[in-house]
Parts: C-alpha cells; structure tokens; sequence
C-alpha cells in the first residue's frame, strides 16, 4: 500500500427518499466526505437526501439541490 492510499477511508453514499427510505447505497474509497461525495455522478429518481457515512453514521448530510449546484459542479 502505498502513503497516499493510507489516508483513504472507505465511505457509505446512501441516497433517501421523502419518506427516509434508502434508495441507493454504495461504498467508495476516498481521503475524506467530501472527496466521497465529489464520487457521486448522478442521482437516482425520487431522491432527496444524500448521506456520506463513515463506520454506519452520517459524516455529510445535503440536499439534492446543493448537491447539484456545489458539490457535483467541483
């Protein structure tokens, strides 16, 4: 392994619907939520909560719309 990939932890994005059910749900690895969320390309139907999570528990919470306009634009 080498340093850089240390510092990698592997993130949960989890996509919920208006009612909290989990719509979609993968693992990355990435440096931190942030670079986790950036991993996303498309939103699936009908969601409208994103959630980056680490060890099962919510590091980085969002709409989809600030998802649109910040973090997919980056």
């Amino acid at each position: 392994m080498e340093w850089a990939d240390a510092t990698e932890k592997r993130y949960e994005i989890k996509q919920f619907d208006d009612d909290g059910a989990v719509i979609s749900s993968f693992a990355v690895e990435a440096a931190s939520s942030e670079a986790a969320a950036k991993q996303l390309r498309e939103v699936d139907g009908g969601t409208c909560r994103i959630a980056v999570c680490l060890d099962g528990e919510p590091m980085n919470e969002m709409g989809v719309d600030y998802w649109k306009q910040r973090v997919r634009r980056r």
